[in-house]
């Protein structure tokens, strides 16, 4: 049952305001593509607007030039802090012509706002911001702190978030709500995720002799079987997630040649193999990493050279049930709906993933936008559910931190 206080604070949230600020972030373009110069700084500067605004003093560190951070913190009182971190990068909106509505124009209709970014994920940075907002003009002291992390470079390598924890913001950090597009579910385990590039070298010939060189493709291709098998044992070892589903290696790019024109007459001299690789709570990539590397080291007889790379590894994650945060916000959640929460995996990795994994941060995916609509032509955010995901995060913060009573 809400308190009264509660009641207050959340009839300081404007939704026109939540929908308005939503709308201009979205018309600013934050696709990153450094050939035109363009990066997601304009966009953090419209954020760190808002928070000074609001009369906080918001950080500004560059991830990578042009690639900007924004952290701000309402401080309270005591160690506690509770993270709400989101993205400003979006990714591209394609080919313009598919889409019926303006990707960077921010249109309302039919009680969505469509664009590029609007749910994944500017509607839920604006809602974290504009909870904020209702908390600070409600003059309520927080037993802790909240710290918003507009970080950059999530659809990328994530830079962005690995340079907060190696800034030292991590440390301070008690959990995290991560305000990704689910439908305001909470997610309480991701996906971990590990991409692997394999190169076969051999010797380049003529198609008709092919004795004189070394085909790279043939011991590519034994060693592709391999790793079918090698998922299907992974499948049958460690099950079907609730939430997640089943692991997968997932072969995406082969390339023979990798450079240079194919021609039918010429054997290639080198192959490569990339693969993604998606885990469920309970797998190592370290050891997956390892049966790979066994699988091409069994195919040495074939004279091509195998080499392995690991573009990037981020390790599942999974945060139990009595964790606080999640207790804290399936409780608020009962409490603003009516309704039970419902709860659920994330797919695909999150900045959160760097949070749990290099911080040890307990974090729970939860933010408004239809889970499937992220990267598609016509995006769109659900008003409804941004106005939800508003409410909730008030309620969190109020909970989770606790208020000081005057």
């Amino acid at each position: 049952m809400l308190t009264q206080l509660e009641q207050q604070v959340l009839r300081l949230i404007n939704p026109d305001e939540v929908v308005r600020w939503t709308q201009e972030l979205v018309r600013i373009p934050s696709v990153y593509r450094p050939e035109k110069g363009e990066t997601e700084e304009q966009a953090a500067r419209w954020i760190r607007e808002r928070l000074e605004e609001m009369e906080l003093s918001p950080h500004w560190e560059e991830a990578a030039p042009g690639r900007p951070n924004v952290i701000a913190v309402l401080e309270g009182e005591g160690e506690k802090t509770l993270m709400f971190e989101g993205h400003t990068d979006v990714v591209t909106e394609g080919d313009r012509s598919q889409w019926k509505y303006d990707p960077f124009g921010g249109e309302v209709a039919d009680g969505r706002i469509y664009g590029r970014g609007s749910c994944d994920m500017k509607g839920g940075l604006v809602a974290a911001l504009c909870a904020m907002k209702a908390v600070i003009e409600s003059g309520v002291r927080l037993k802790g702190n909240v710290l918003l992390g507009a970080l950059a470079d999530e659809e990328g390598l994530m830079l962005g978030v690995k340079h907060f924890v190696r800034q030292g913001w991590a440390e301070r950090v008690s959990a995290a709500v991560i305000c990704e597009p689910e439908d305001n579910r909470l997610c309480i385990a991701q996906k971990g995720v590990m991409w692997v590039r394999i190169a076969a070298k051999g010797k380049m010939s003529h198609g008709c002799m092919p004795l004189e060189g070394i085909n790279p493709i043939y011991p590519l291709g034994r060693a592709l079987t391999q790793l079918e098998a090698l998922e299907a044992a992974t499948i049958e070892a460690h099950g079907s997630h609730p939430f997640l589903g089943q692991p997968s290696i997932t072969p995406t790019i082969i390339r023979s040649p990798v450079a240079g024109e194919p021609q039918n007459n010429v054997m290639p001299g080198e192959g490569t193999l990339t693969l993604d690789i998606r885990l469920i709570p309970g797998q190592s990539p370290e050891r997956l990493a390892d049966q790979i590397r066994a699988i091409l080291n069994g195919q040495r007889d074939s004279e091509a050279e195998f080499t392995m790379e690991v573009l990037d590894s981020r390790p599942p994650t999974a945060t139990p049930r009595d964790e606080p945060l999640v207790q804290t916000m399936a409780e608020a959640y009962r409490d603003l709906t009516g309704k039970e929460p419902t709860y659920g995996g994330v797919p695909g990795s999150t900045d959160g993933t760097i949070l749990y994994a290099w911080a040890s941060i307990p974090i729970v995916t939860c933010g408004p936008g239809n889970t499937q609509i992220p990267h598609q032509v016509d995006e769109y955010l659900d008003i409804a559910q941004l106005i939800e995901a508003t409410r909730l995060y008030v309620l969190t913060m109020l909970r989770y931190l606790g208020v000081v009573q005057p």
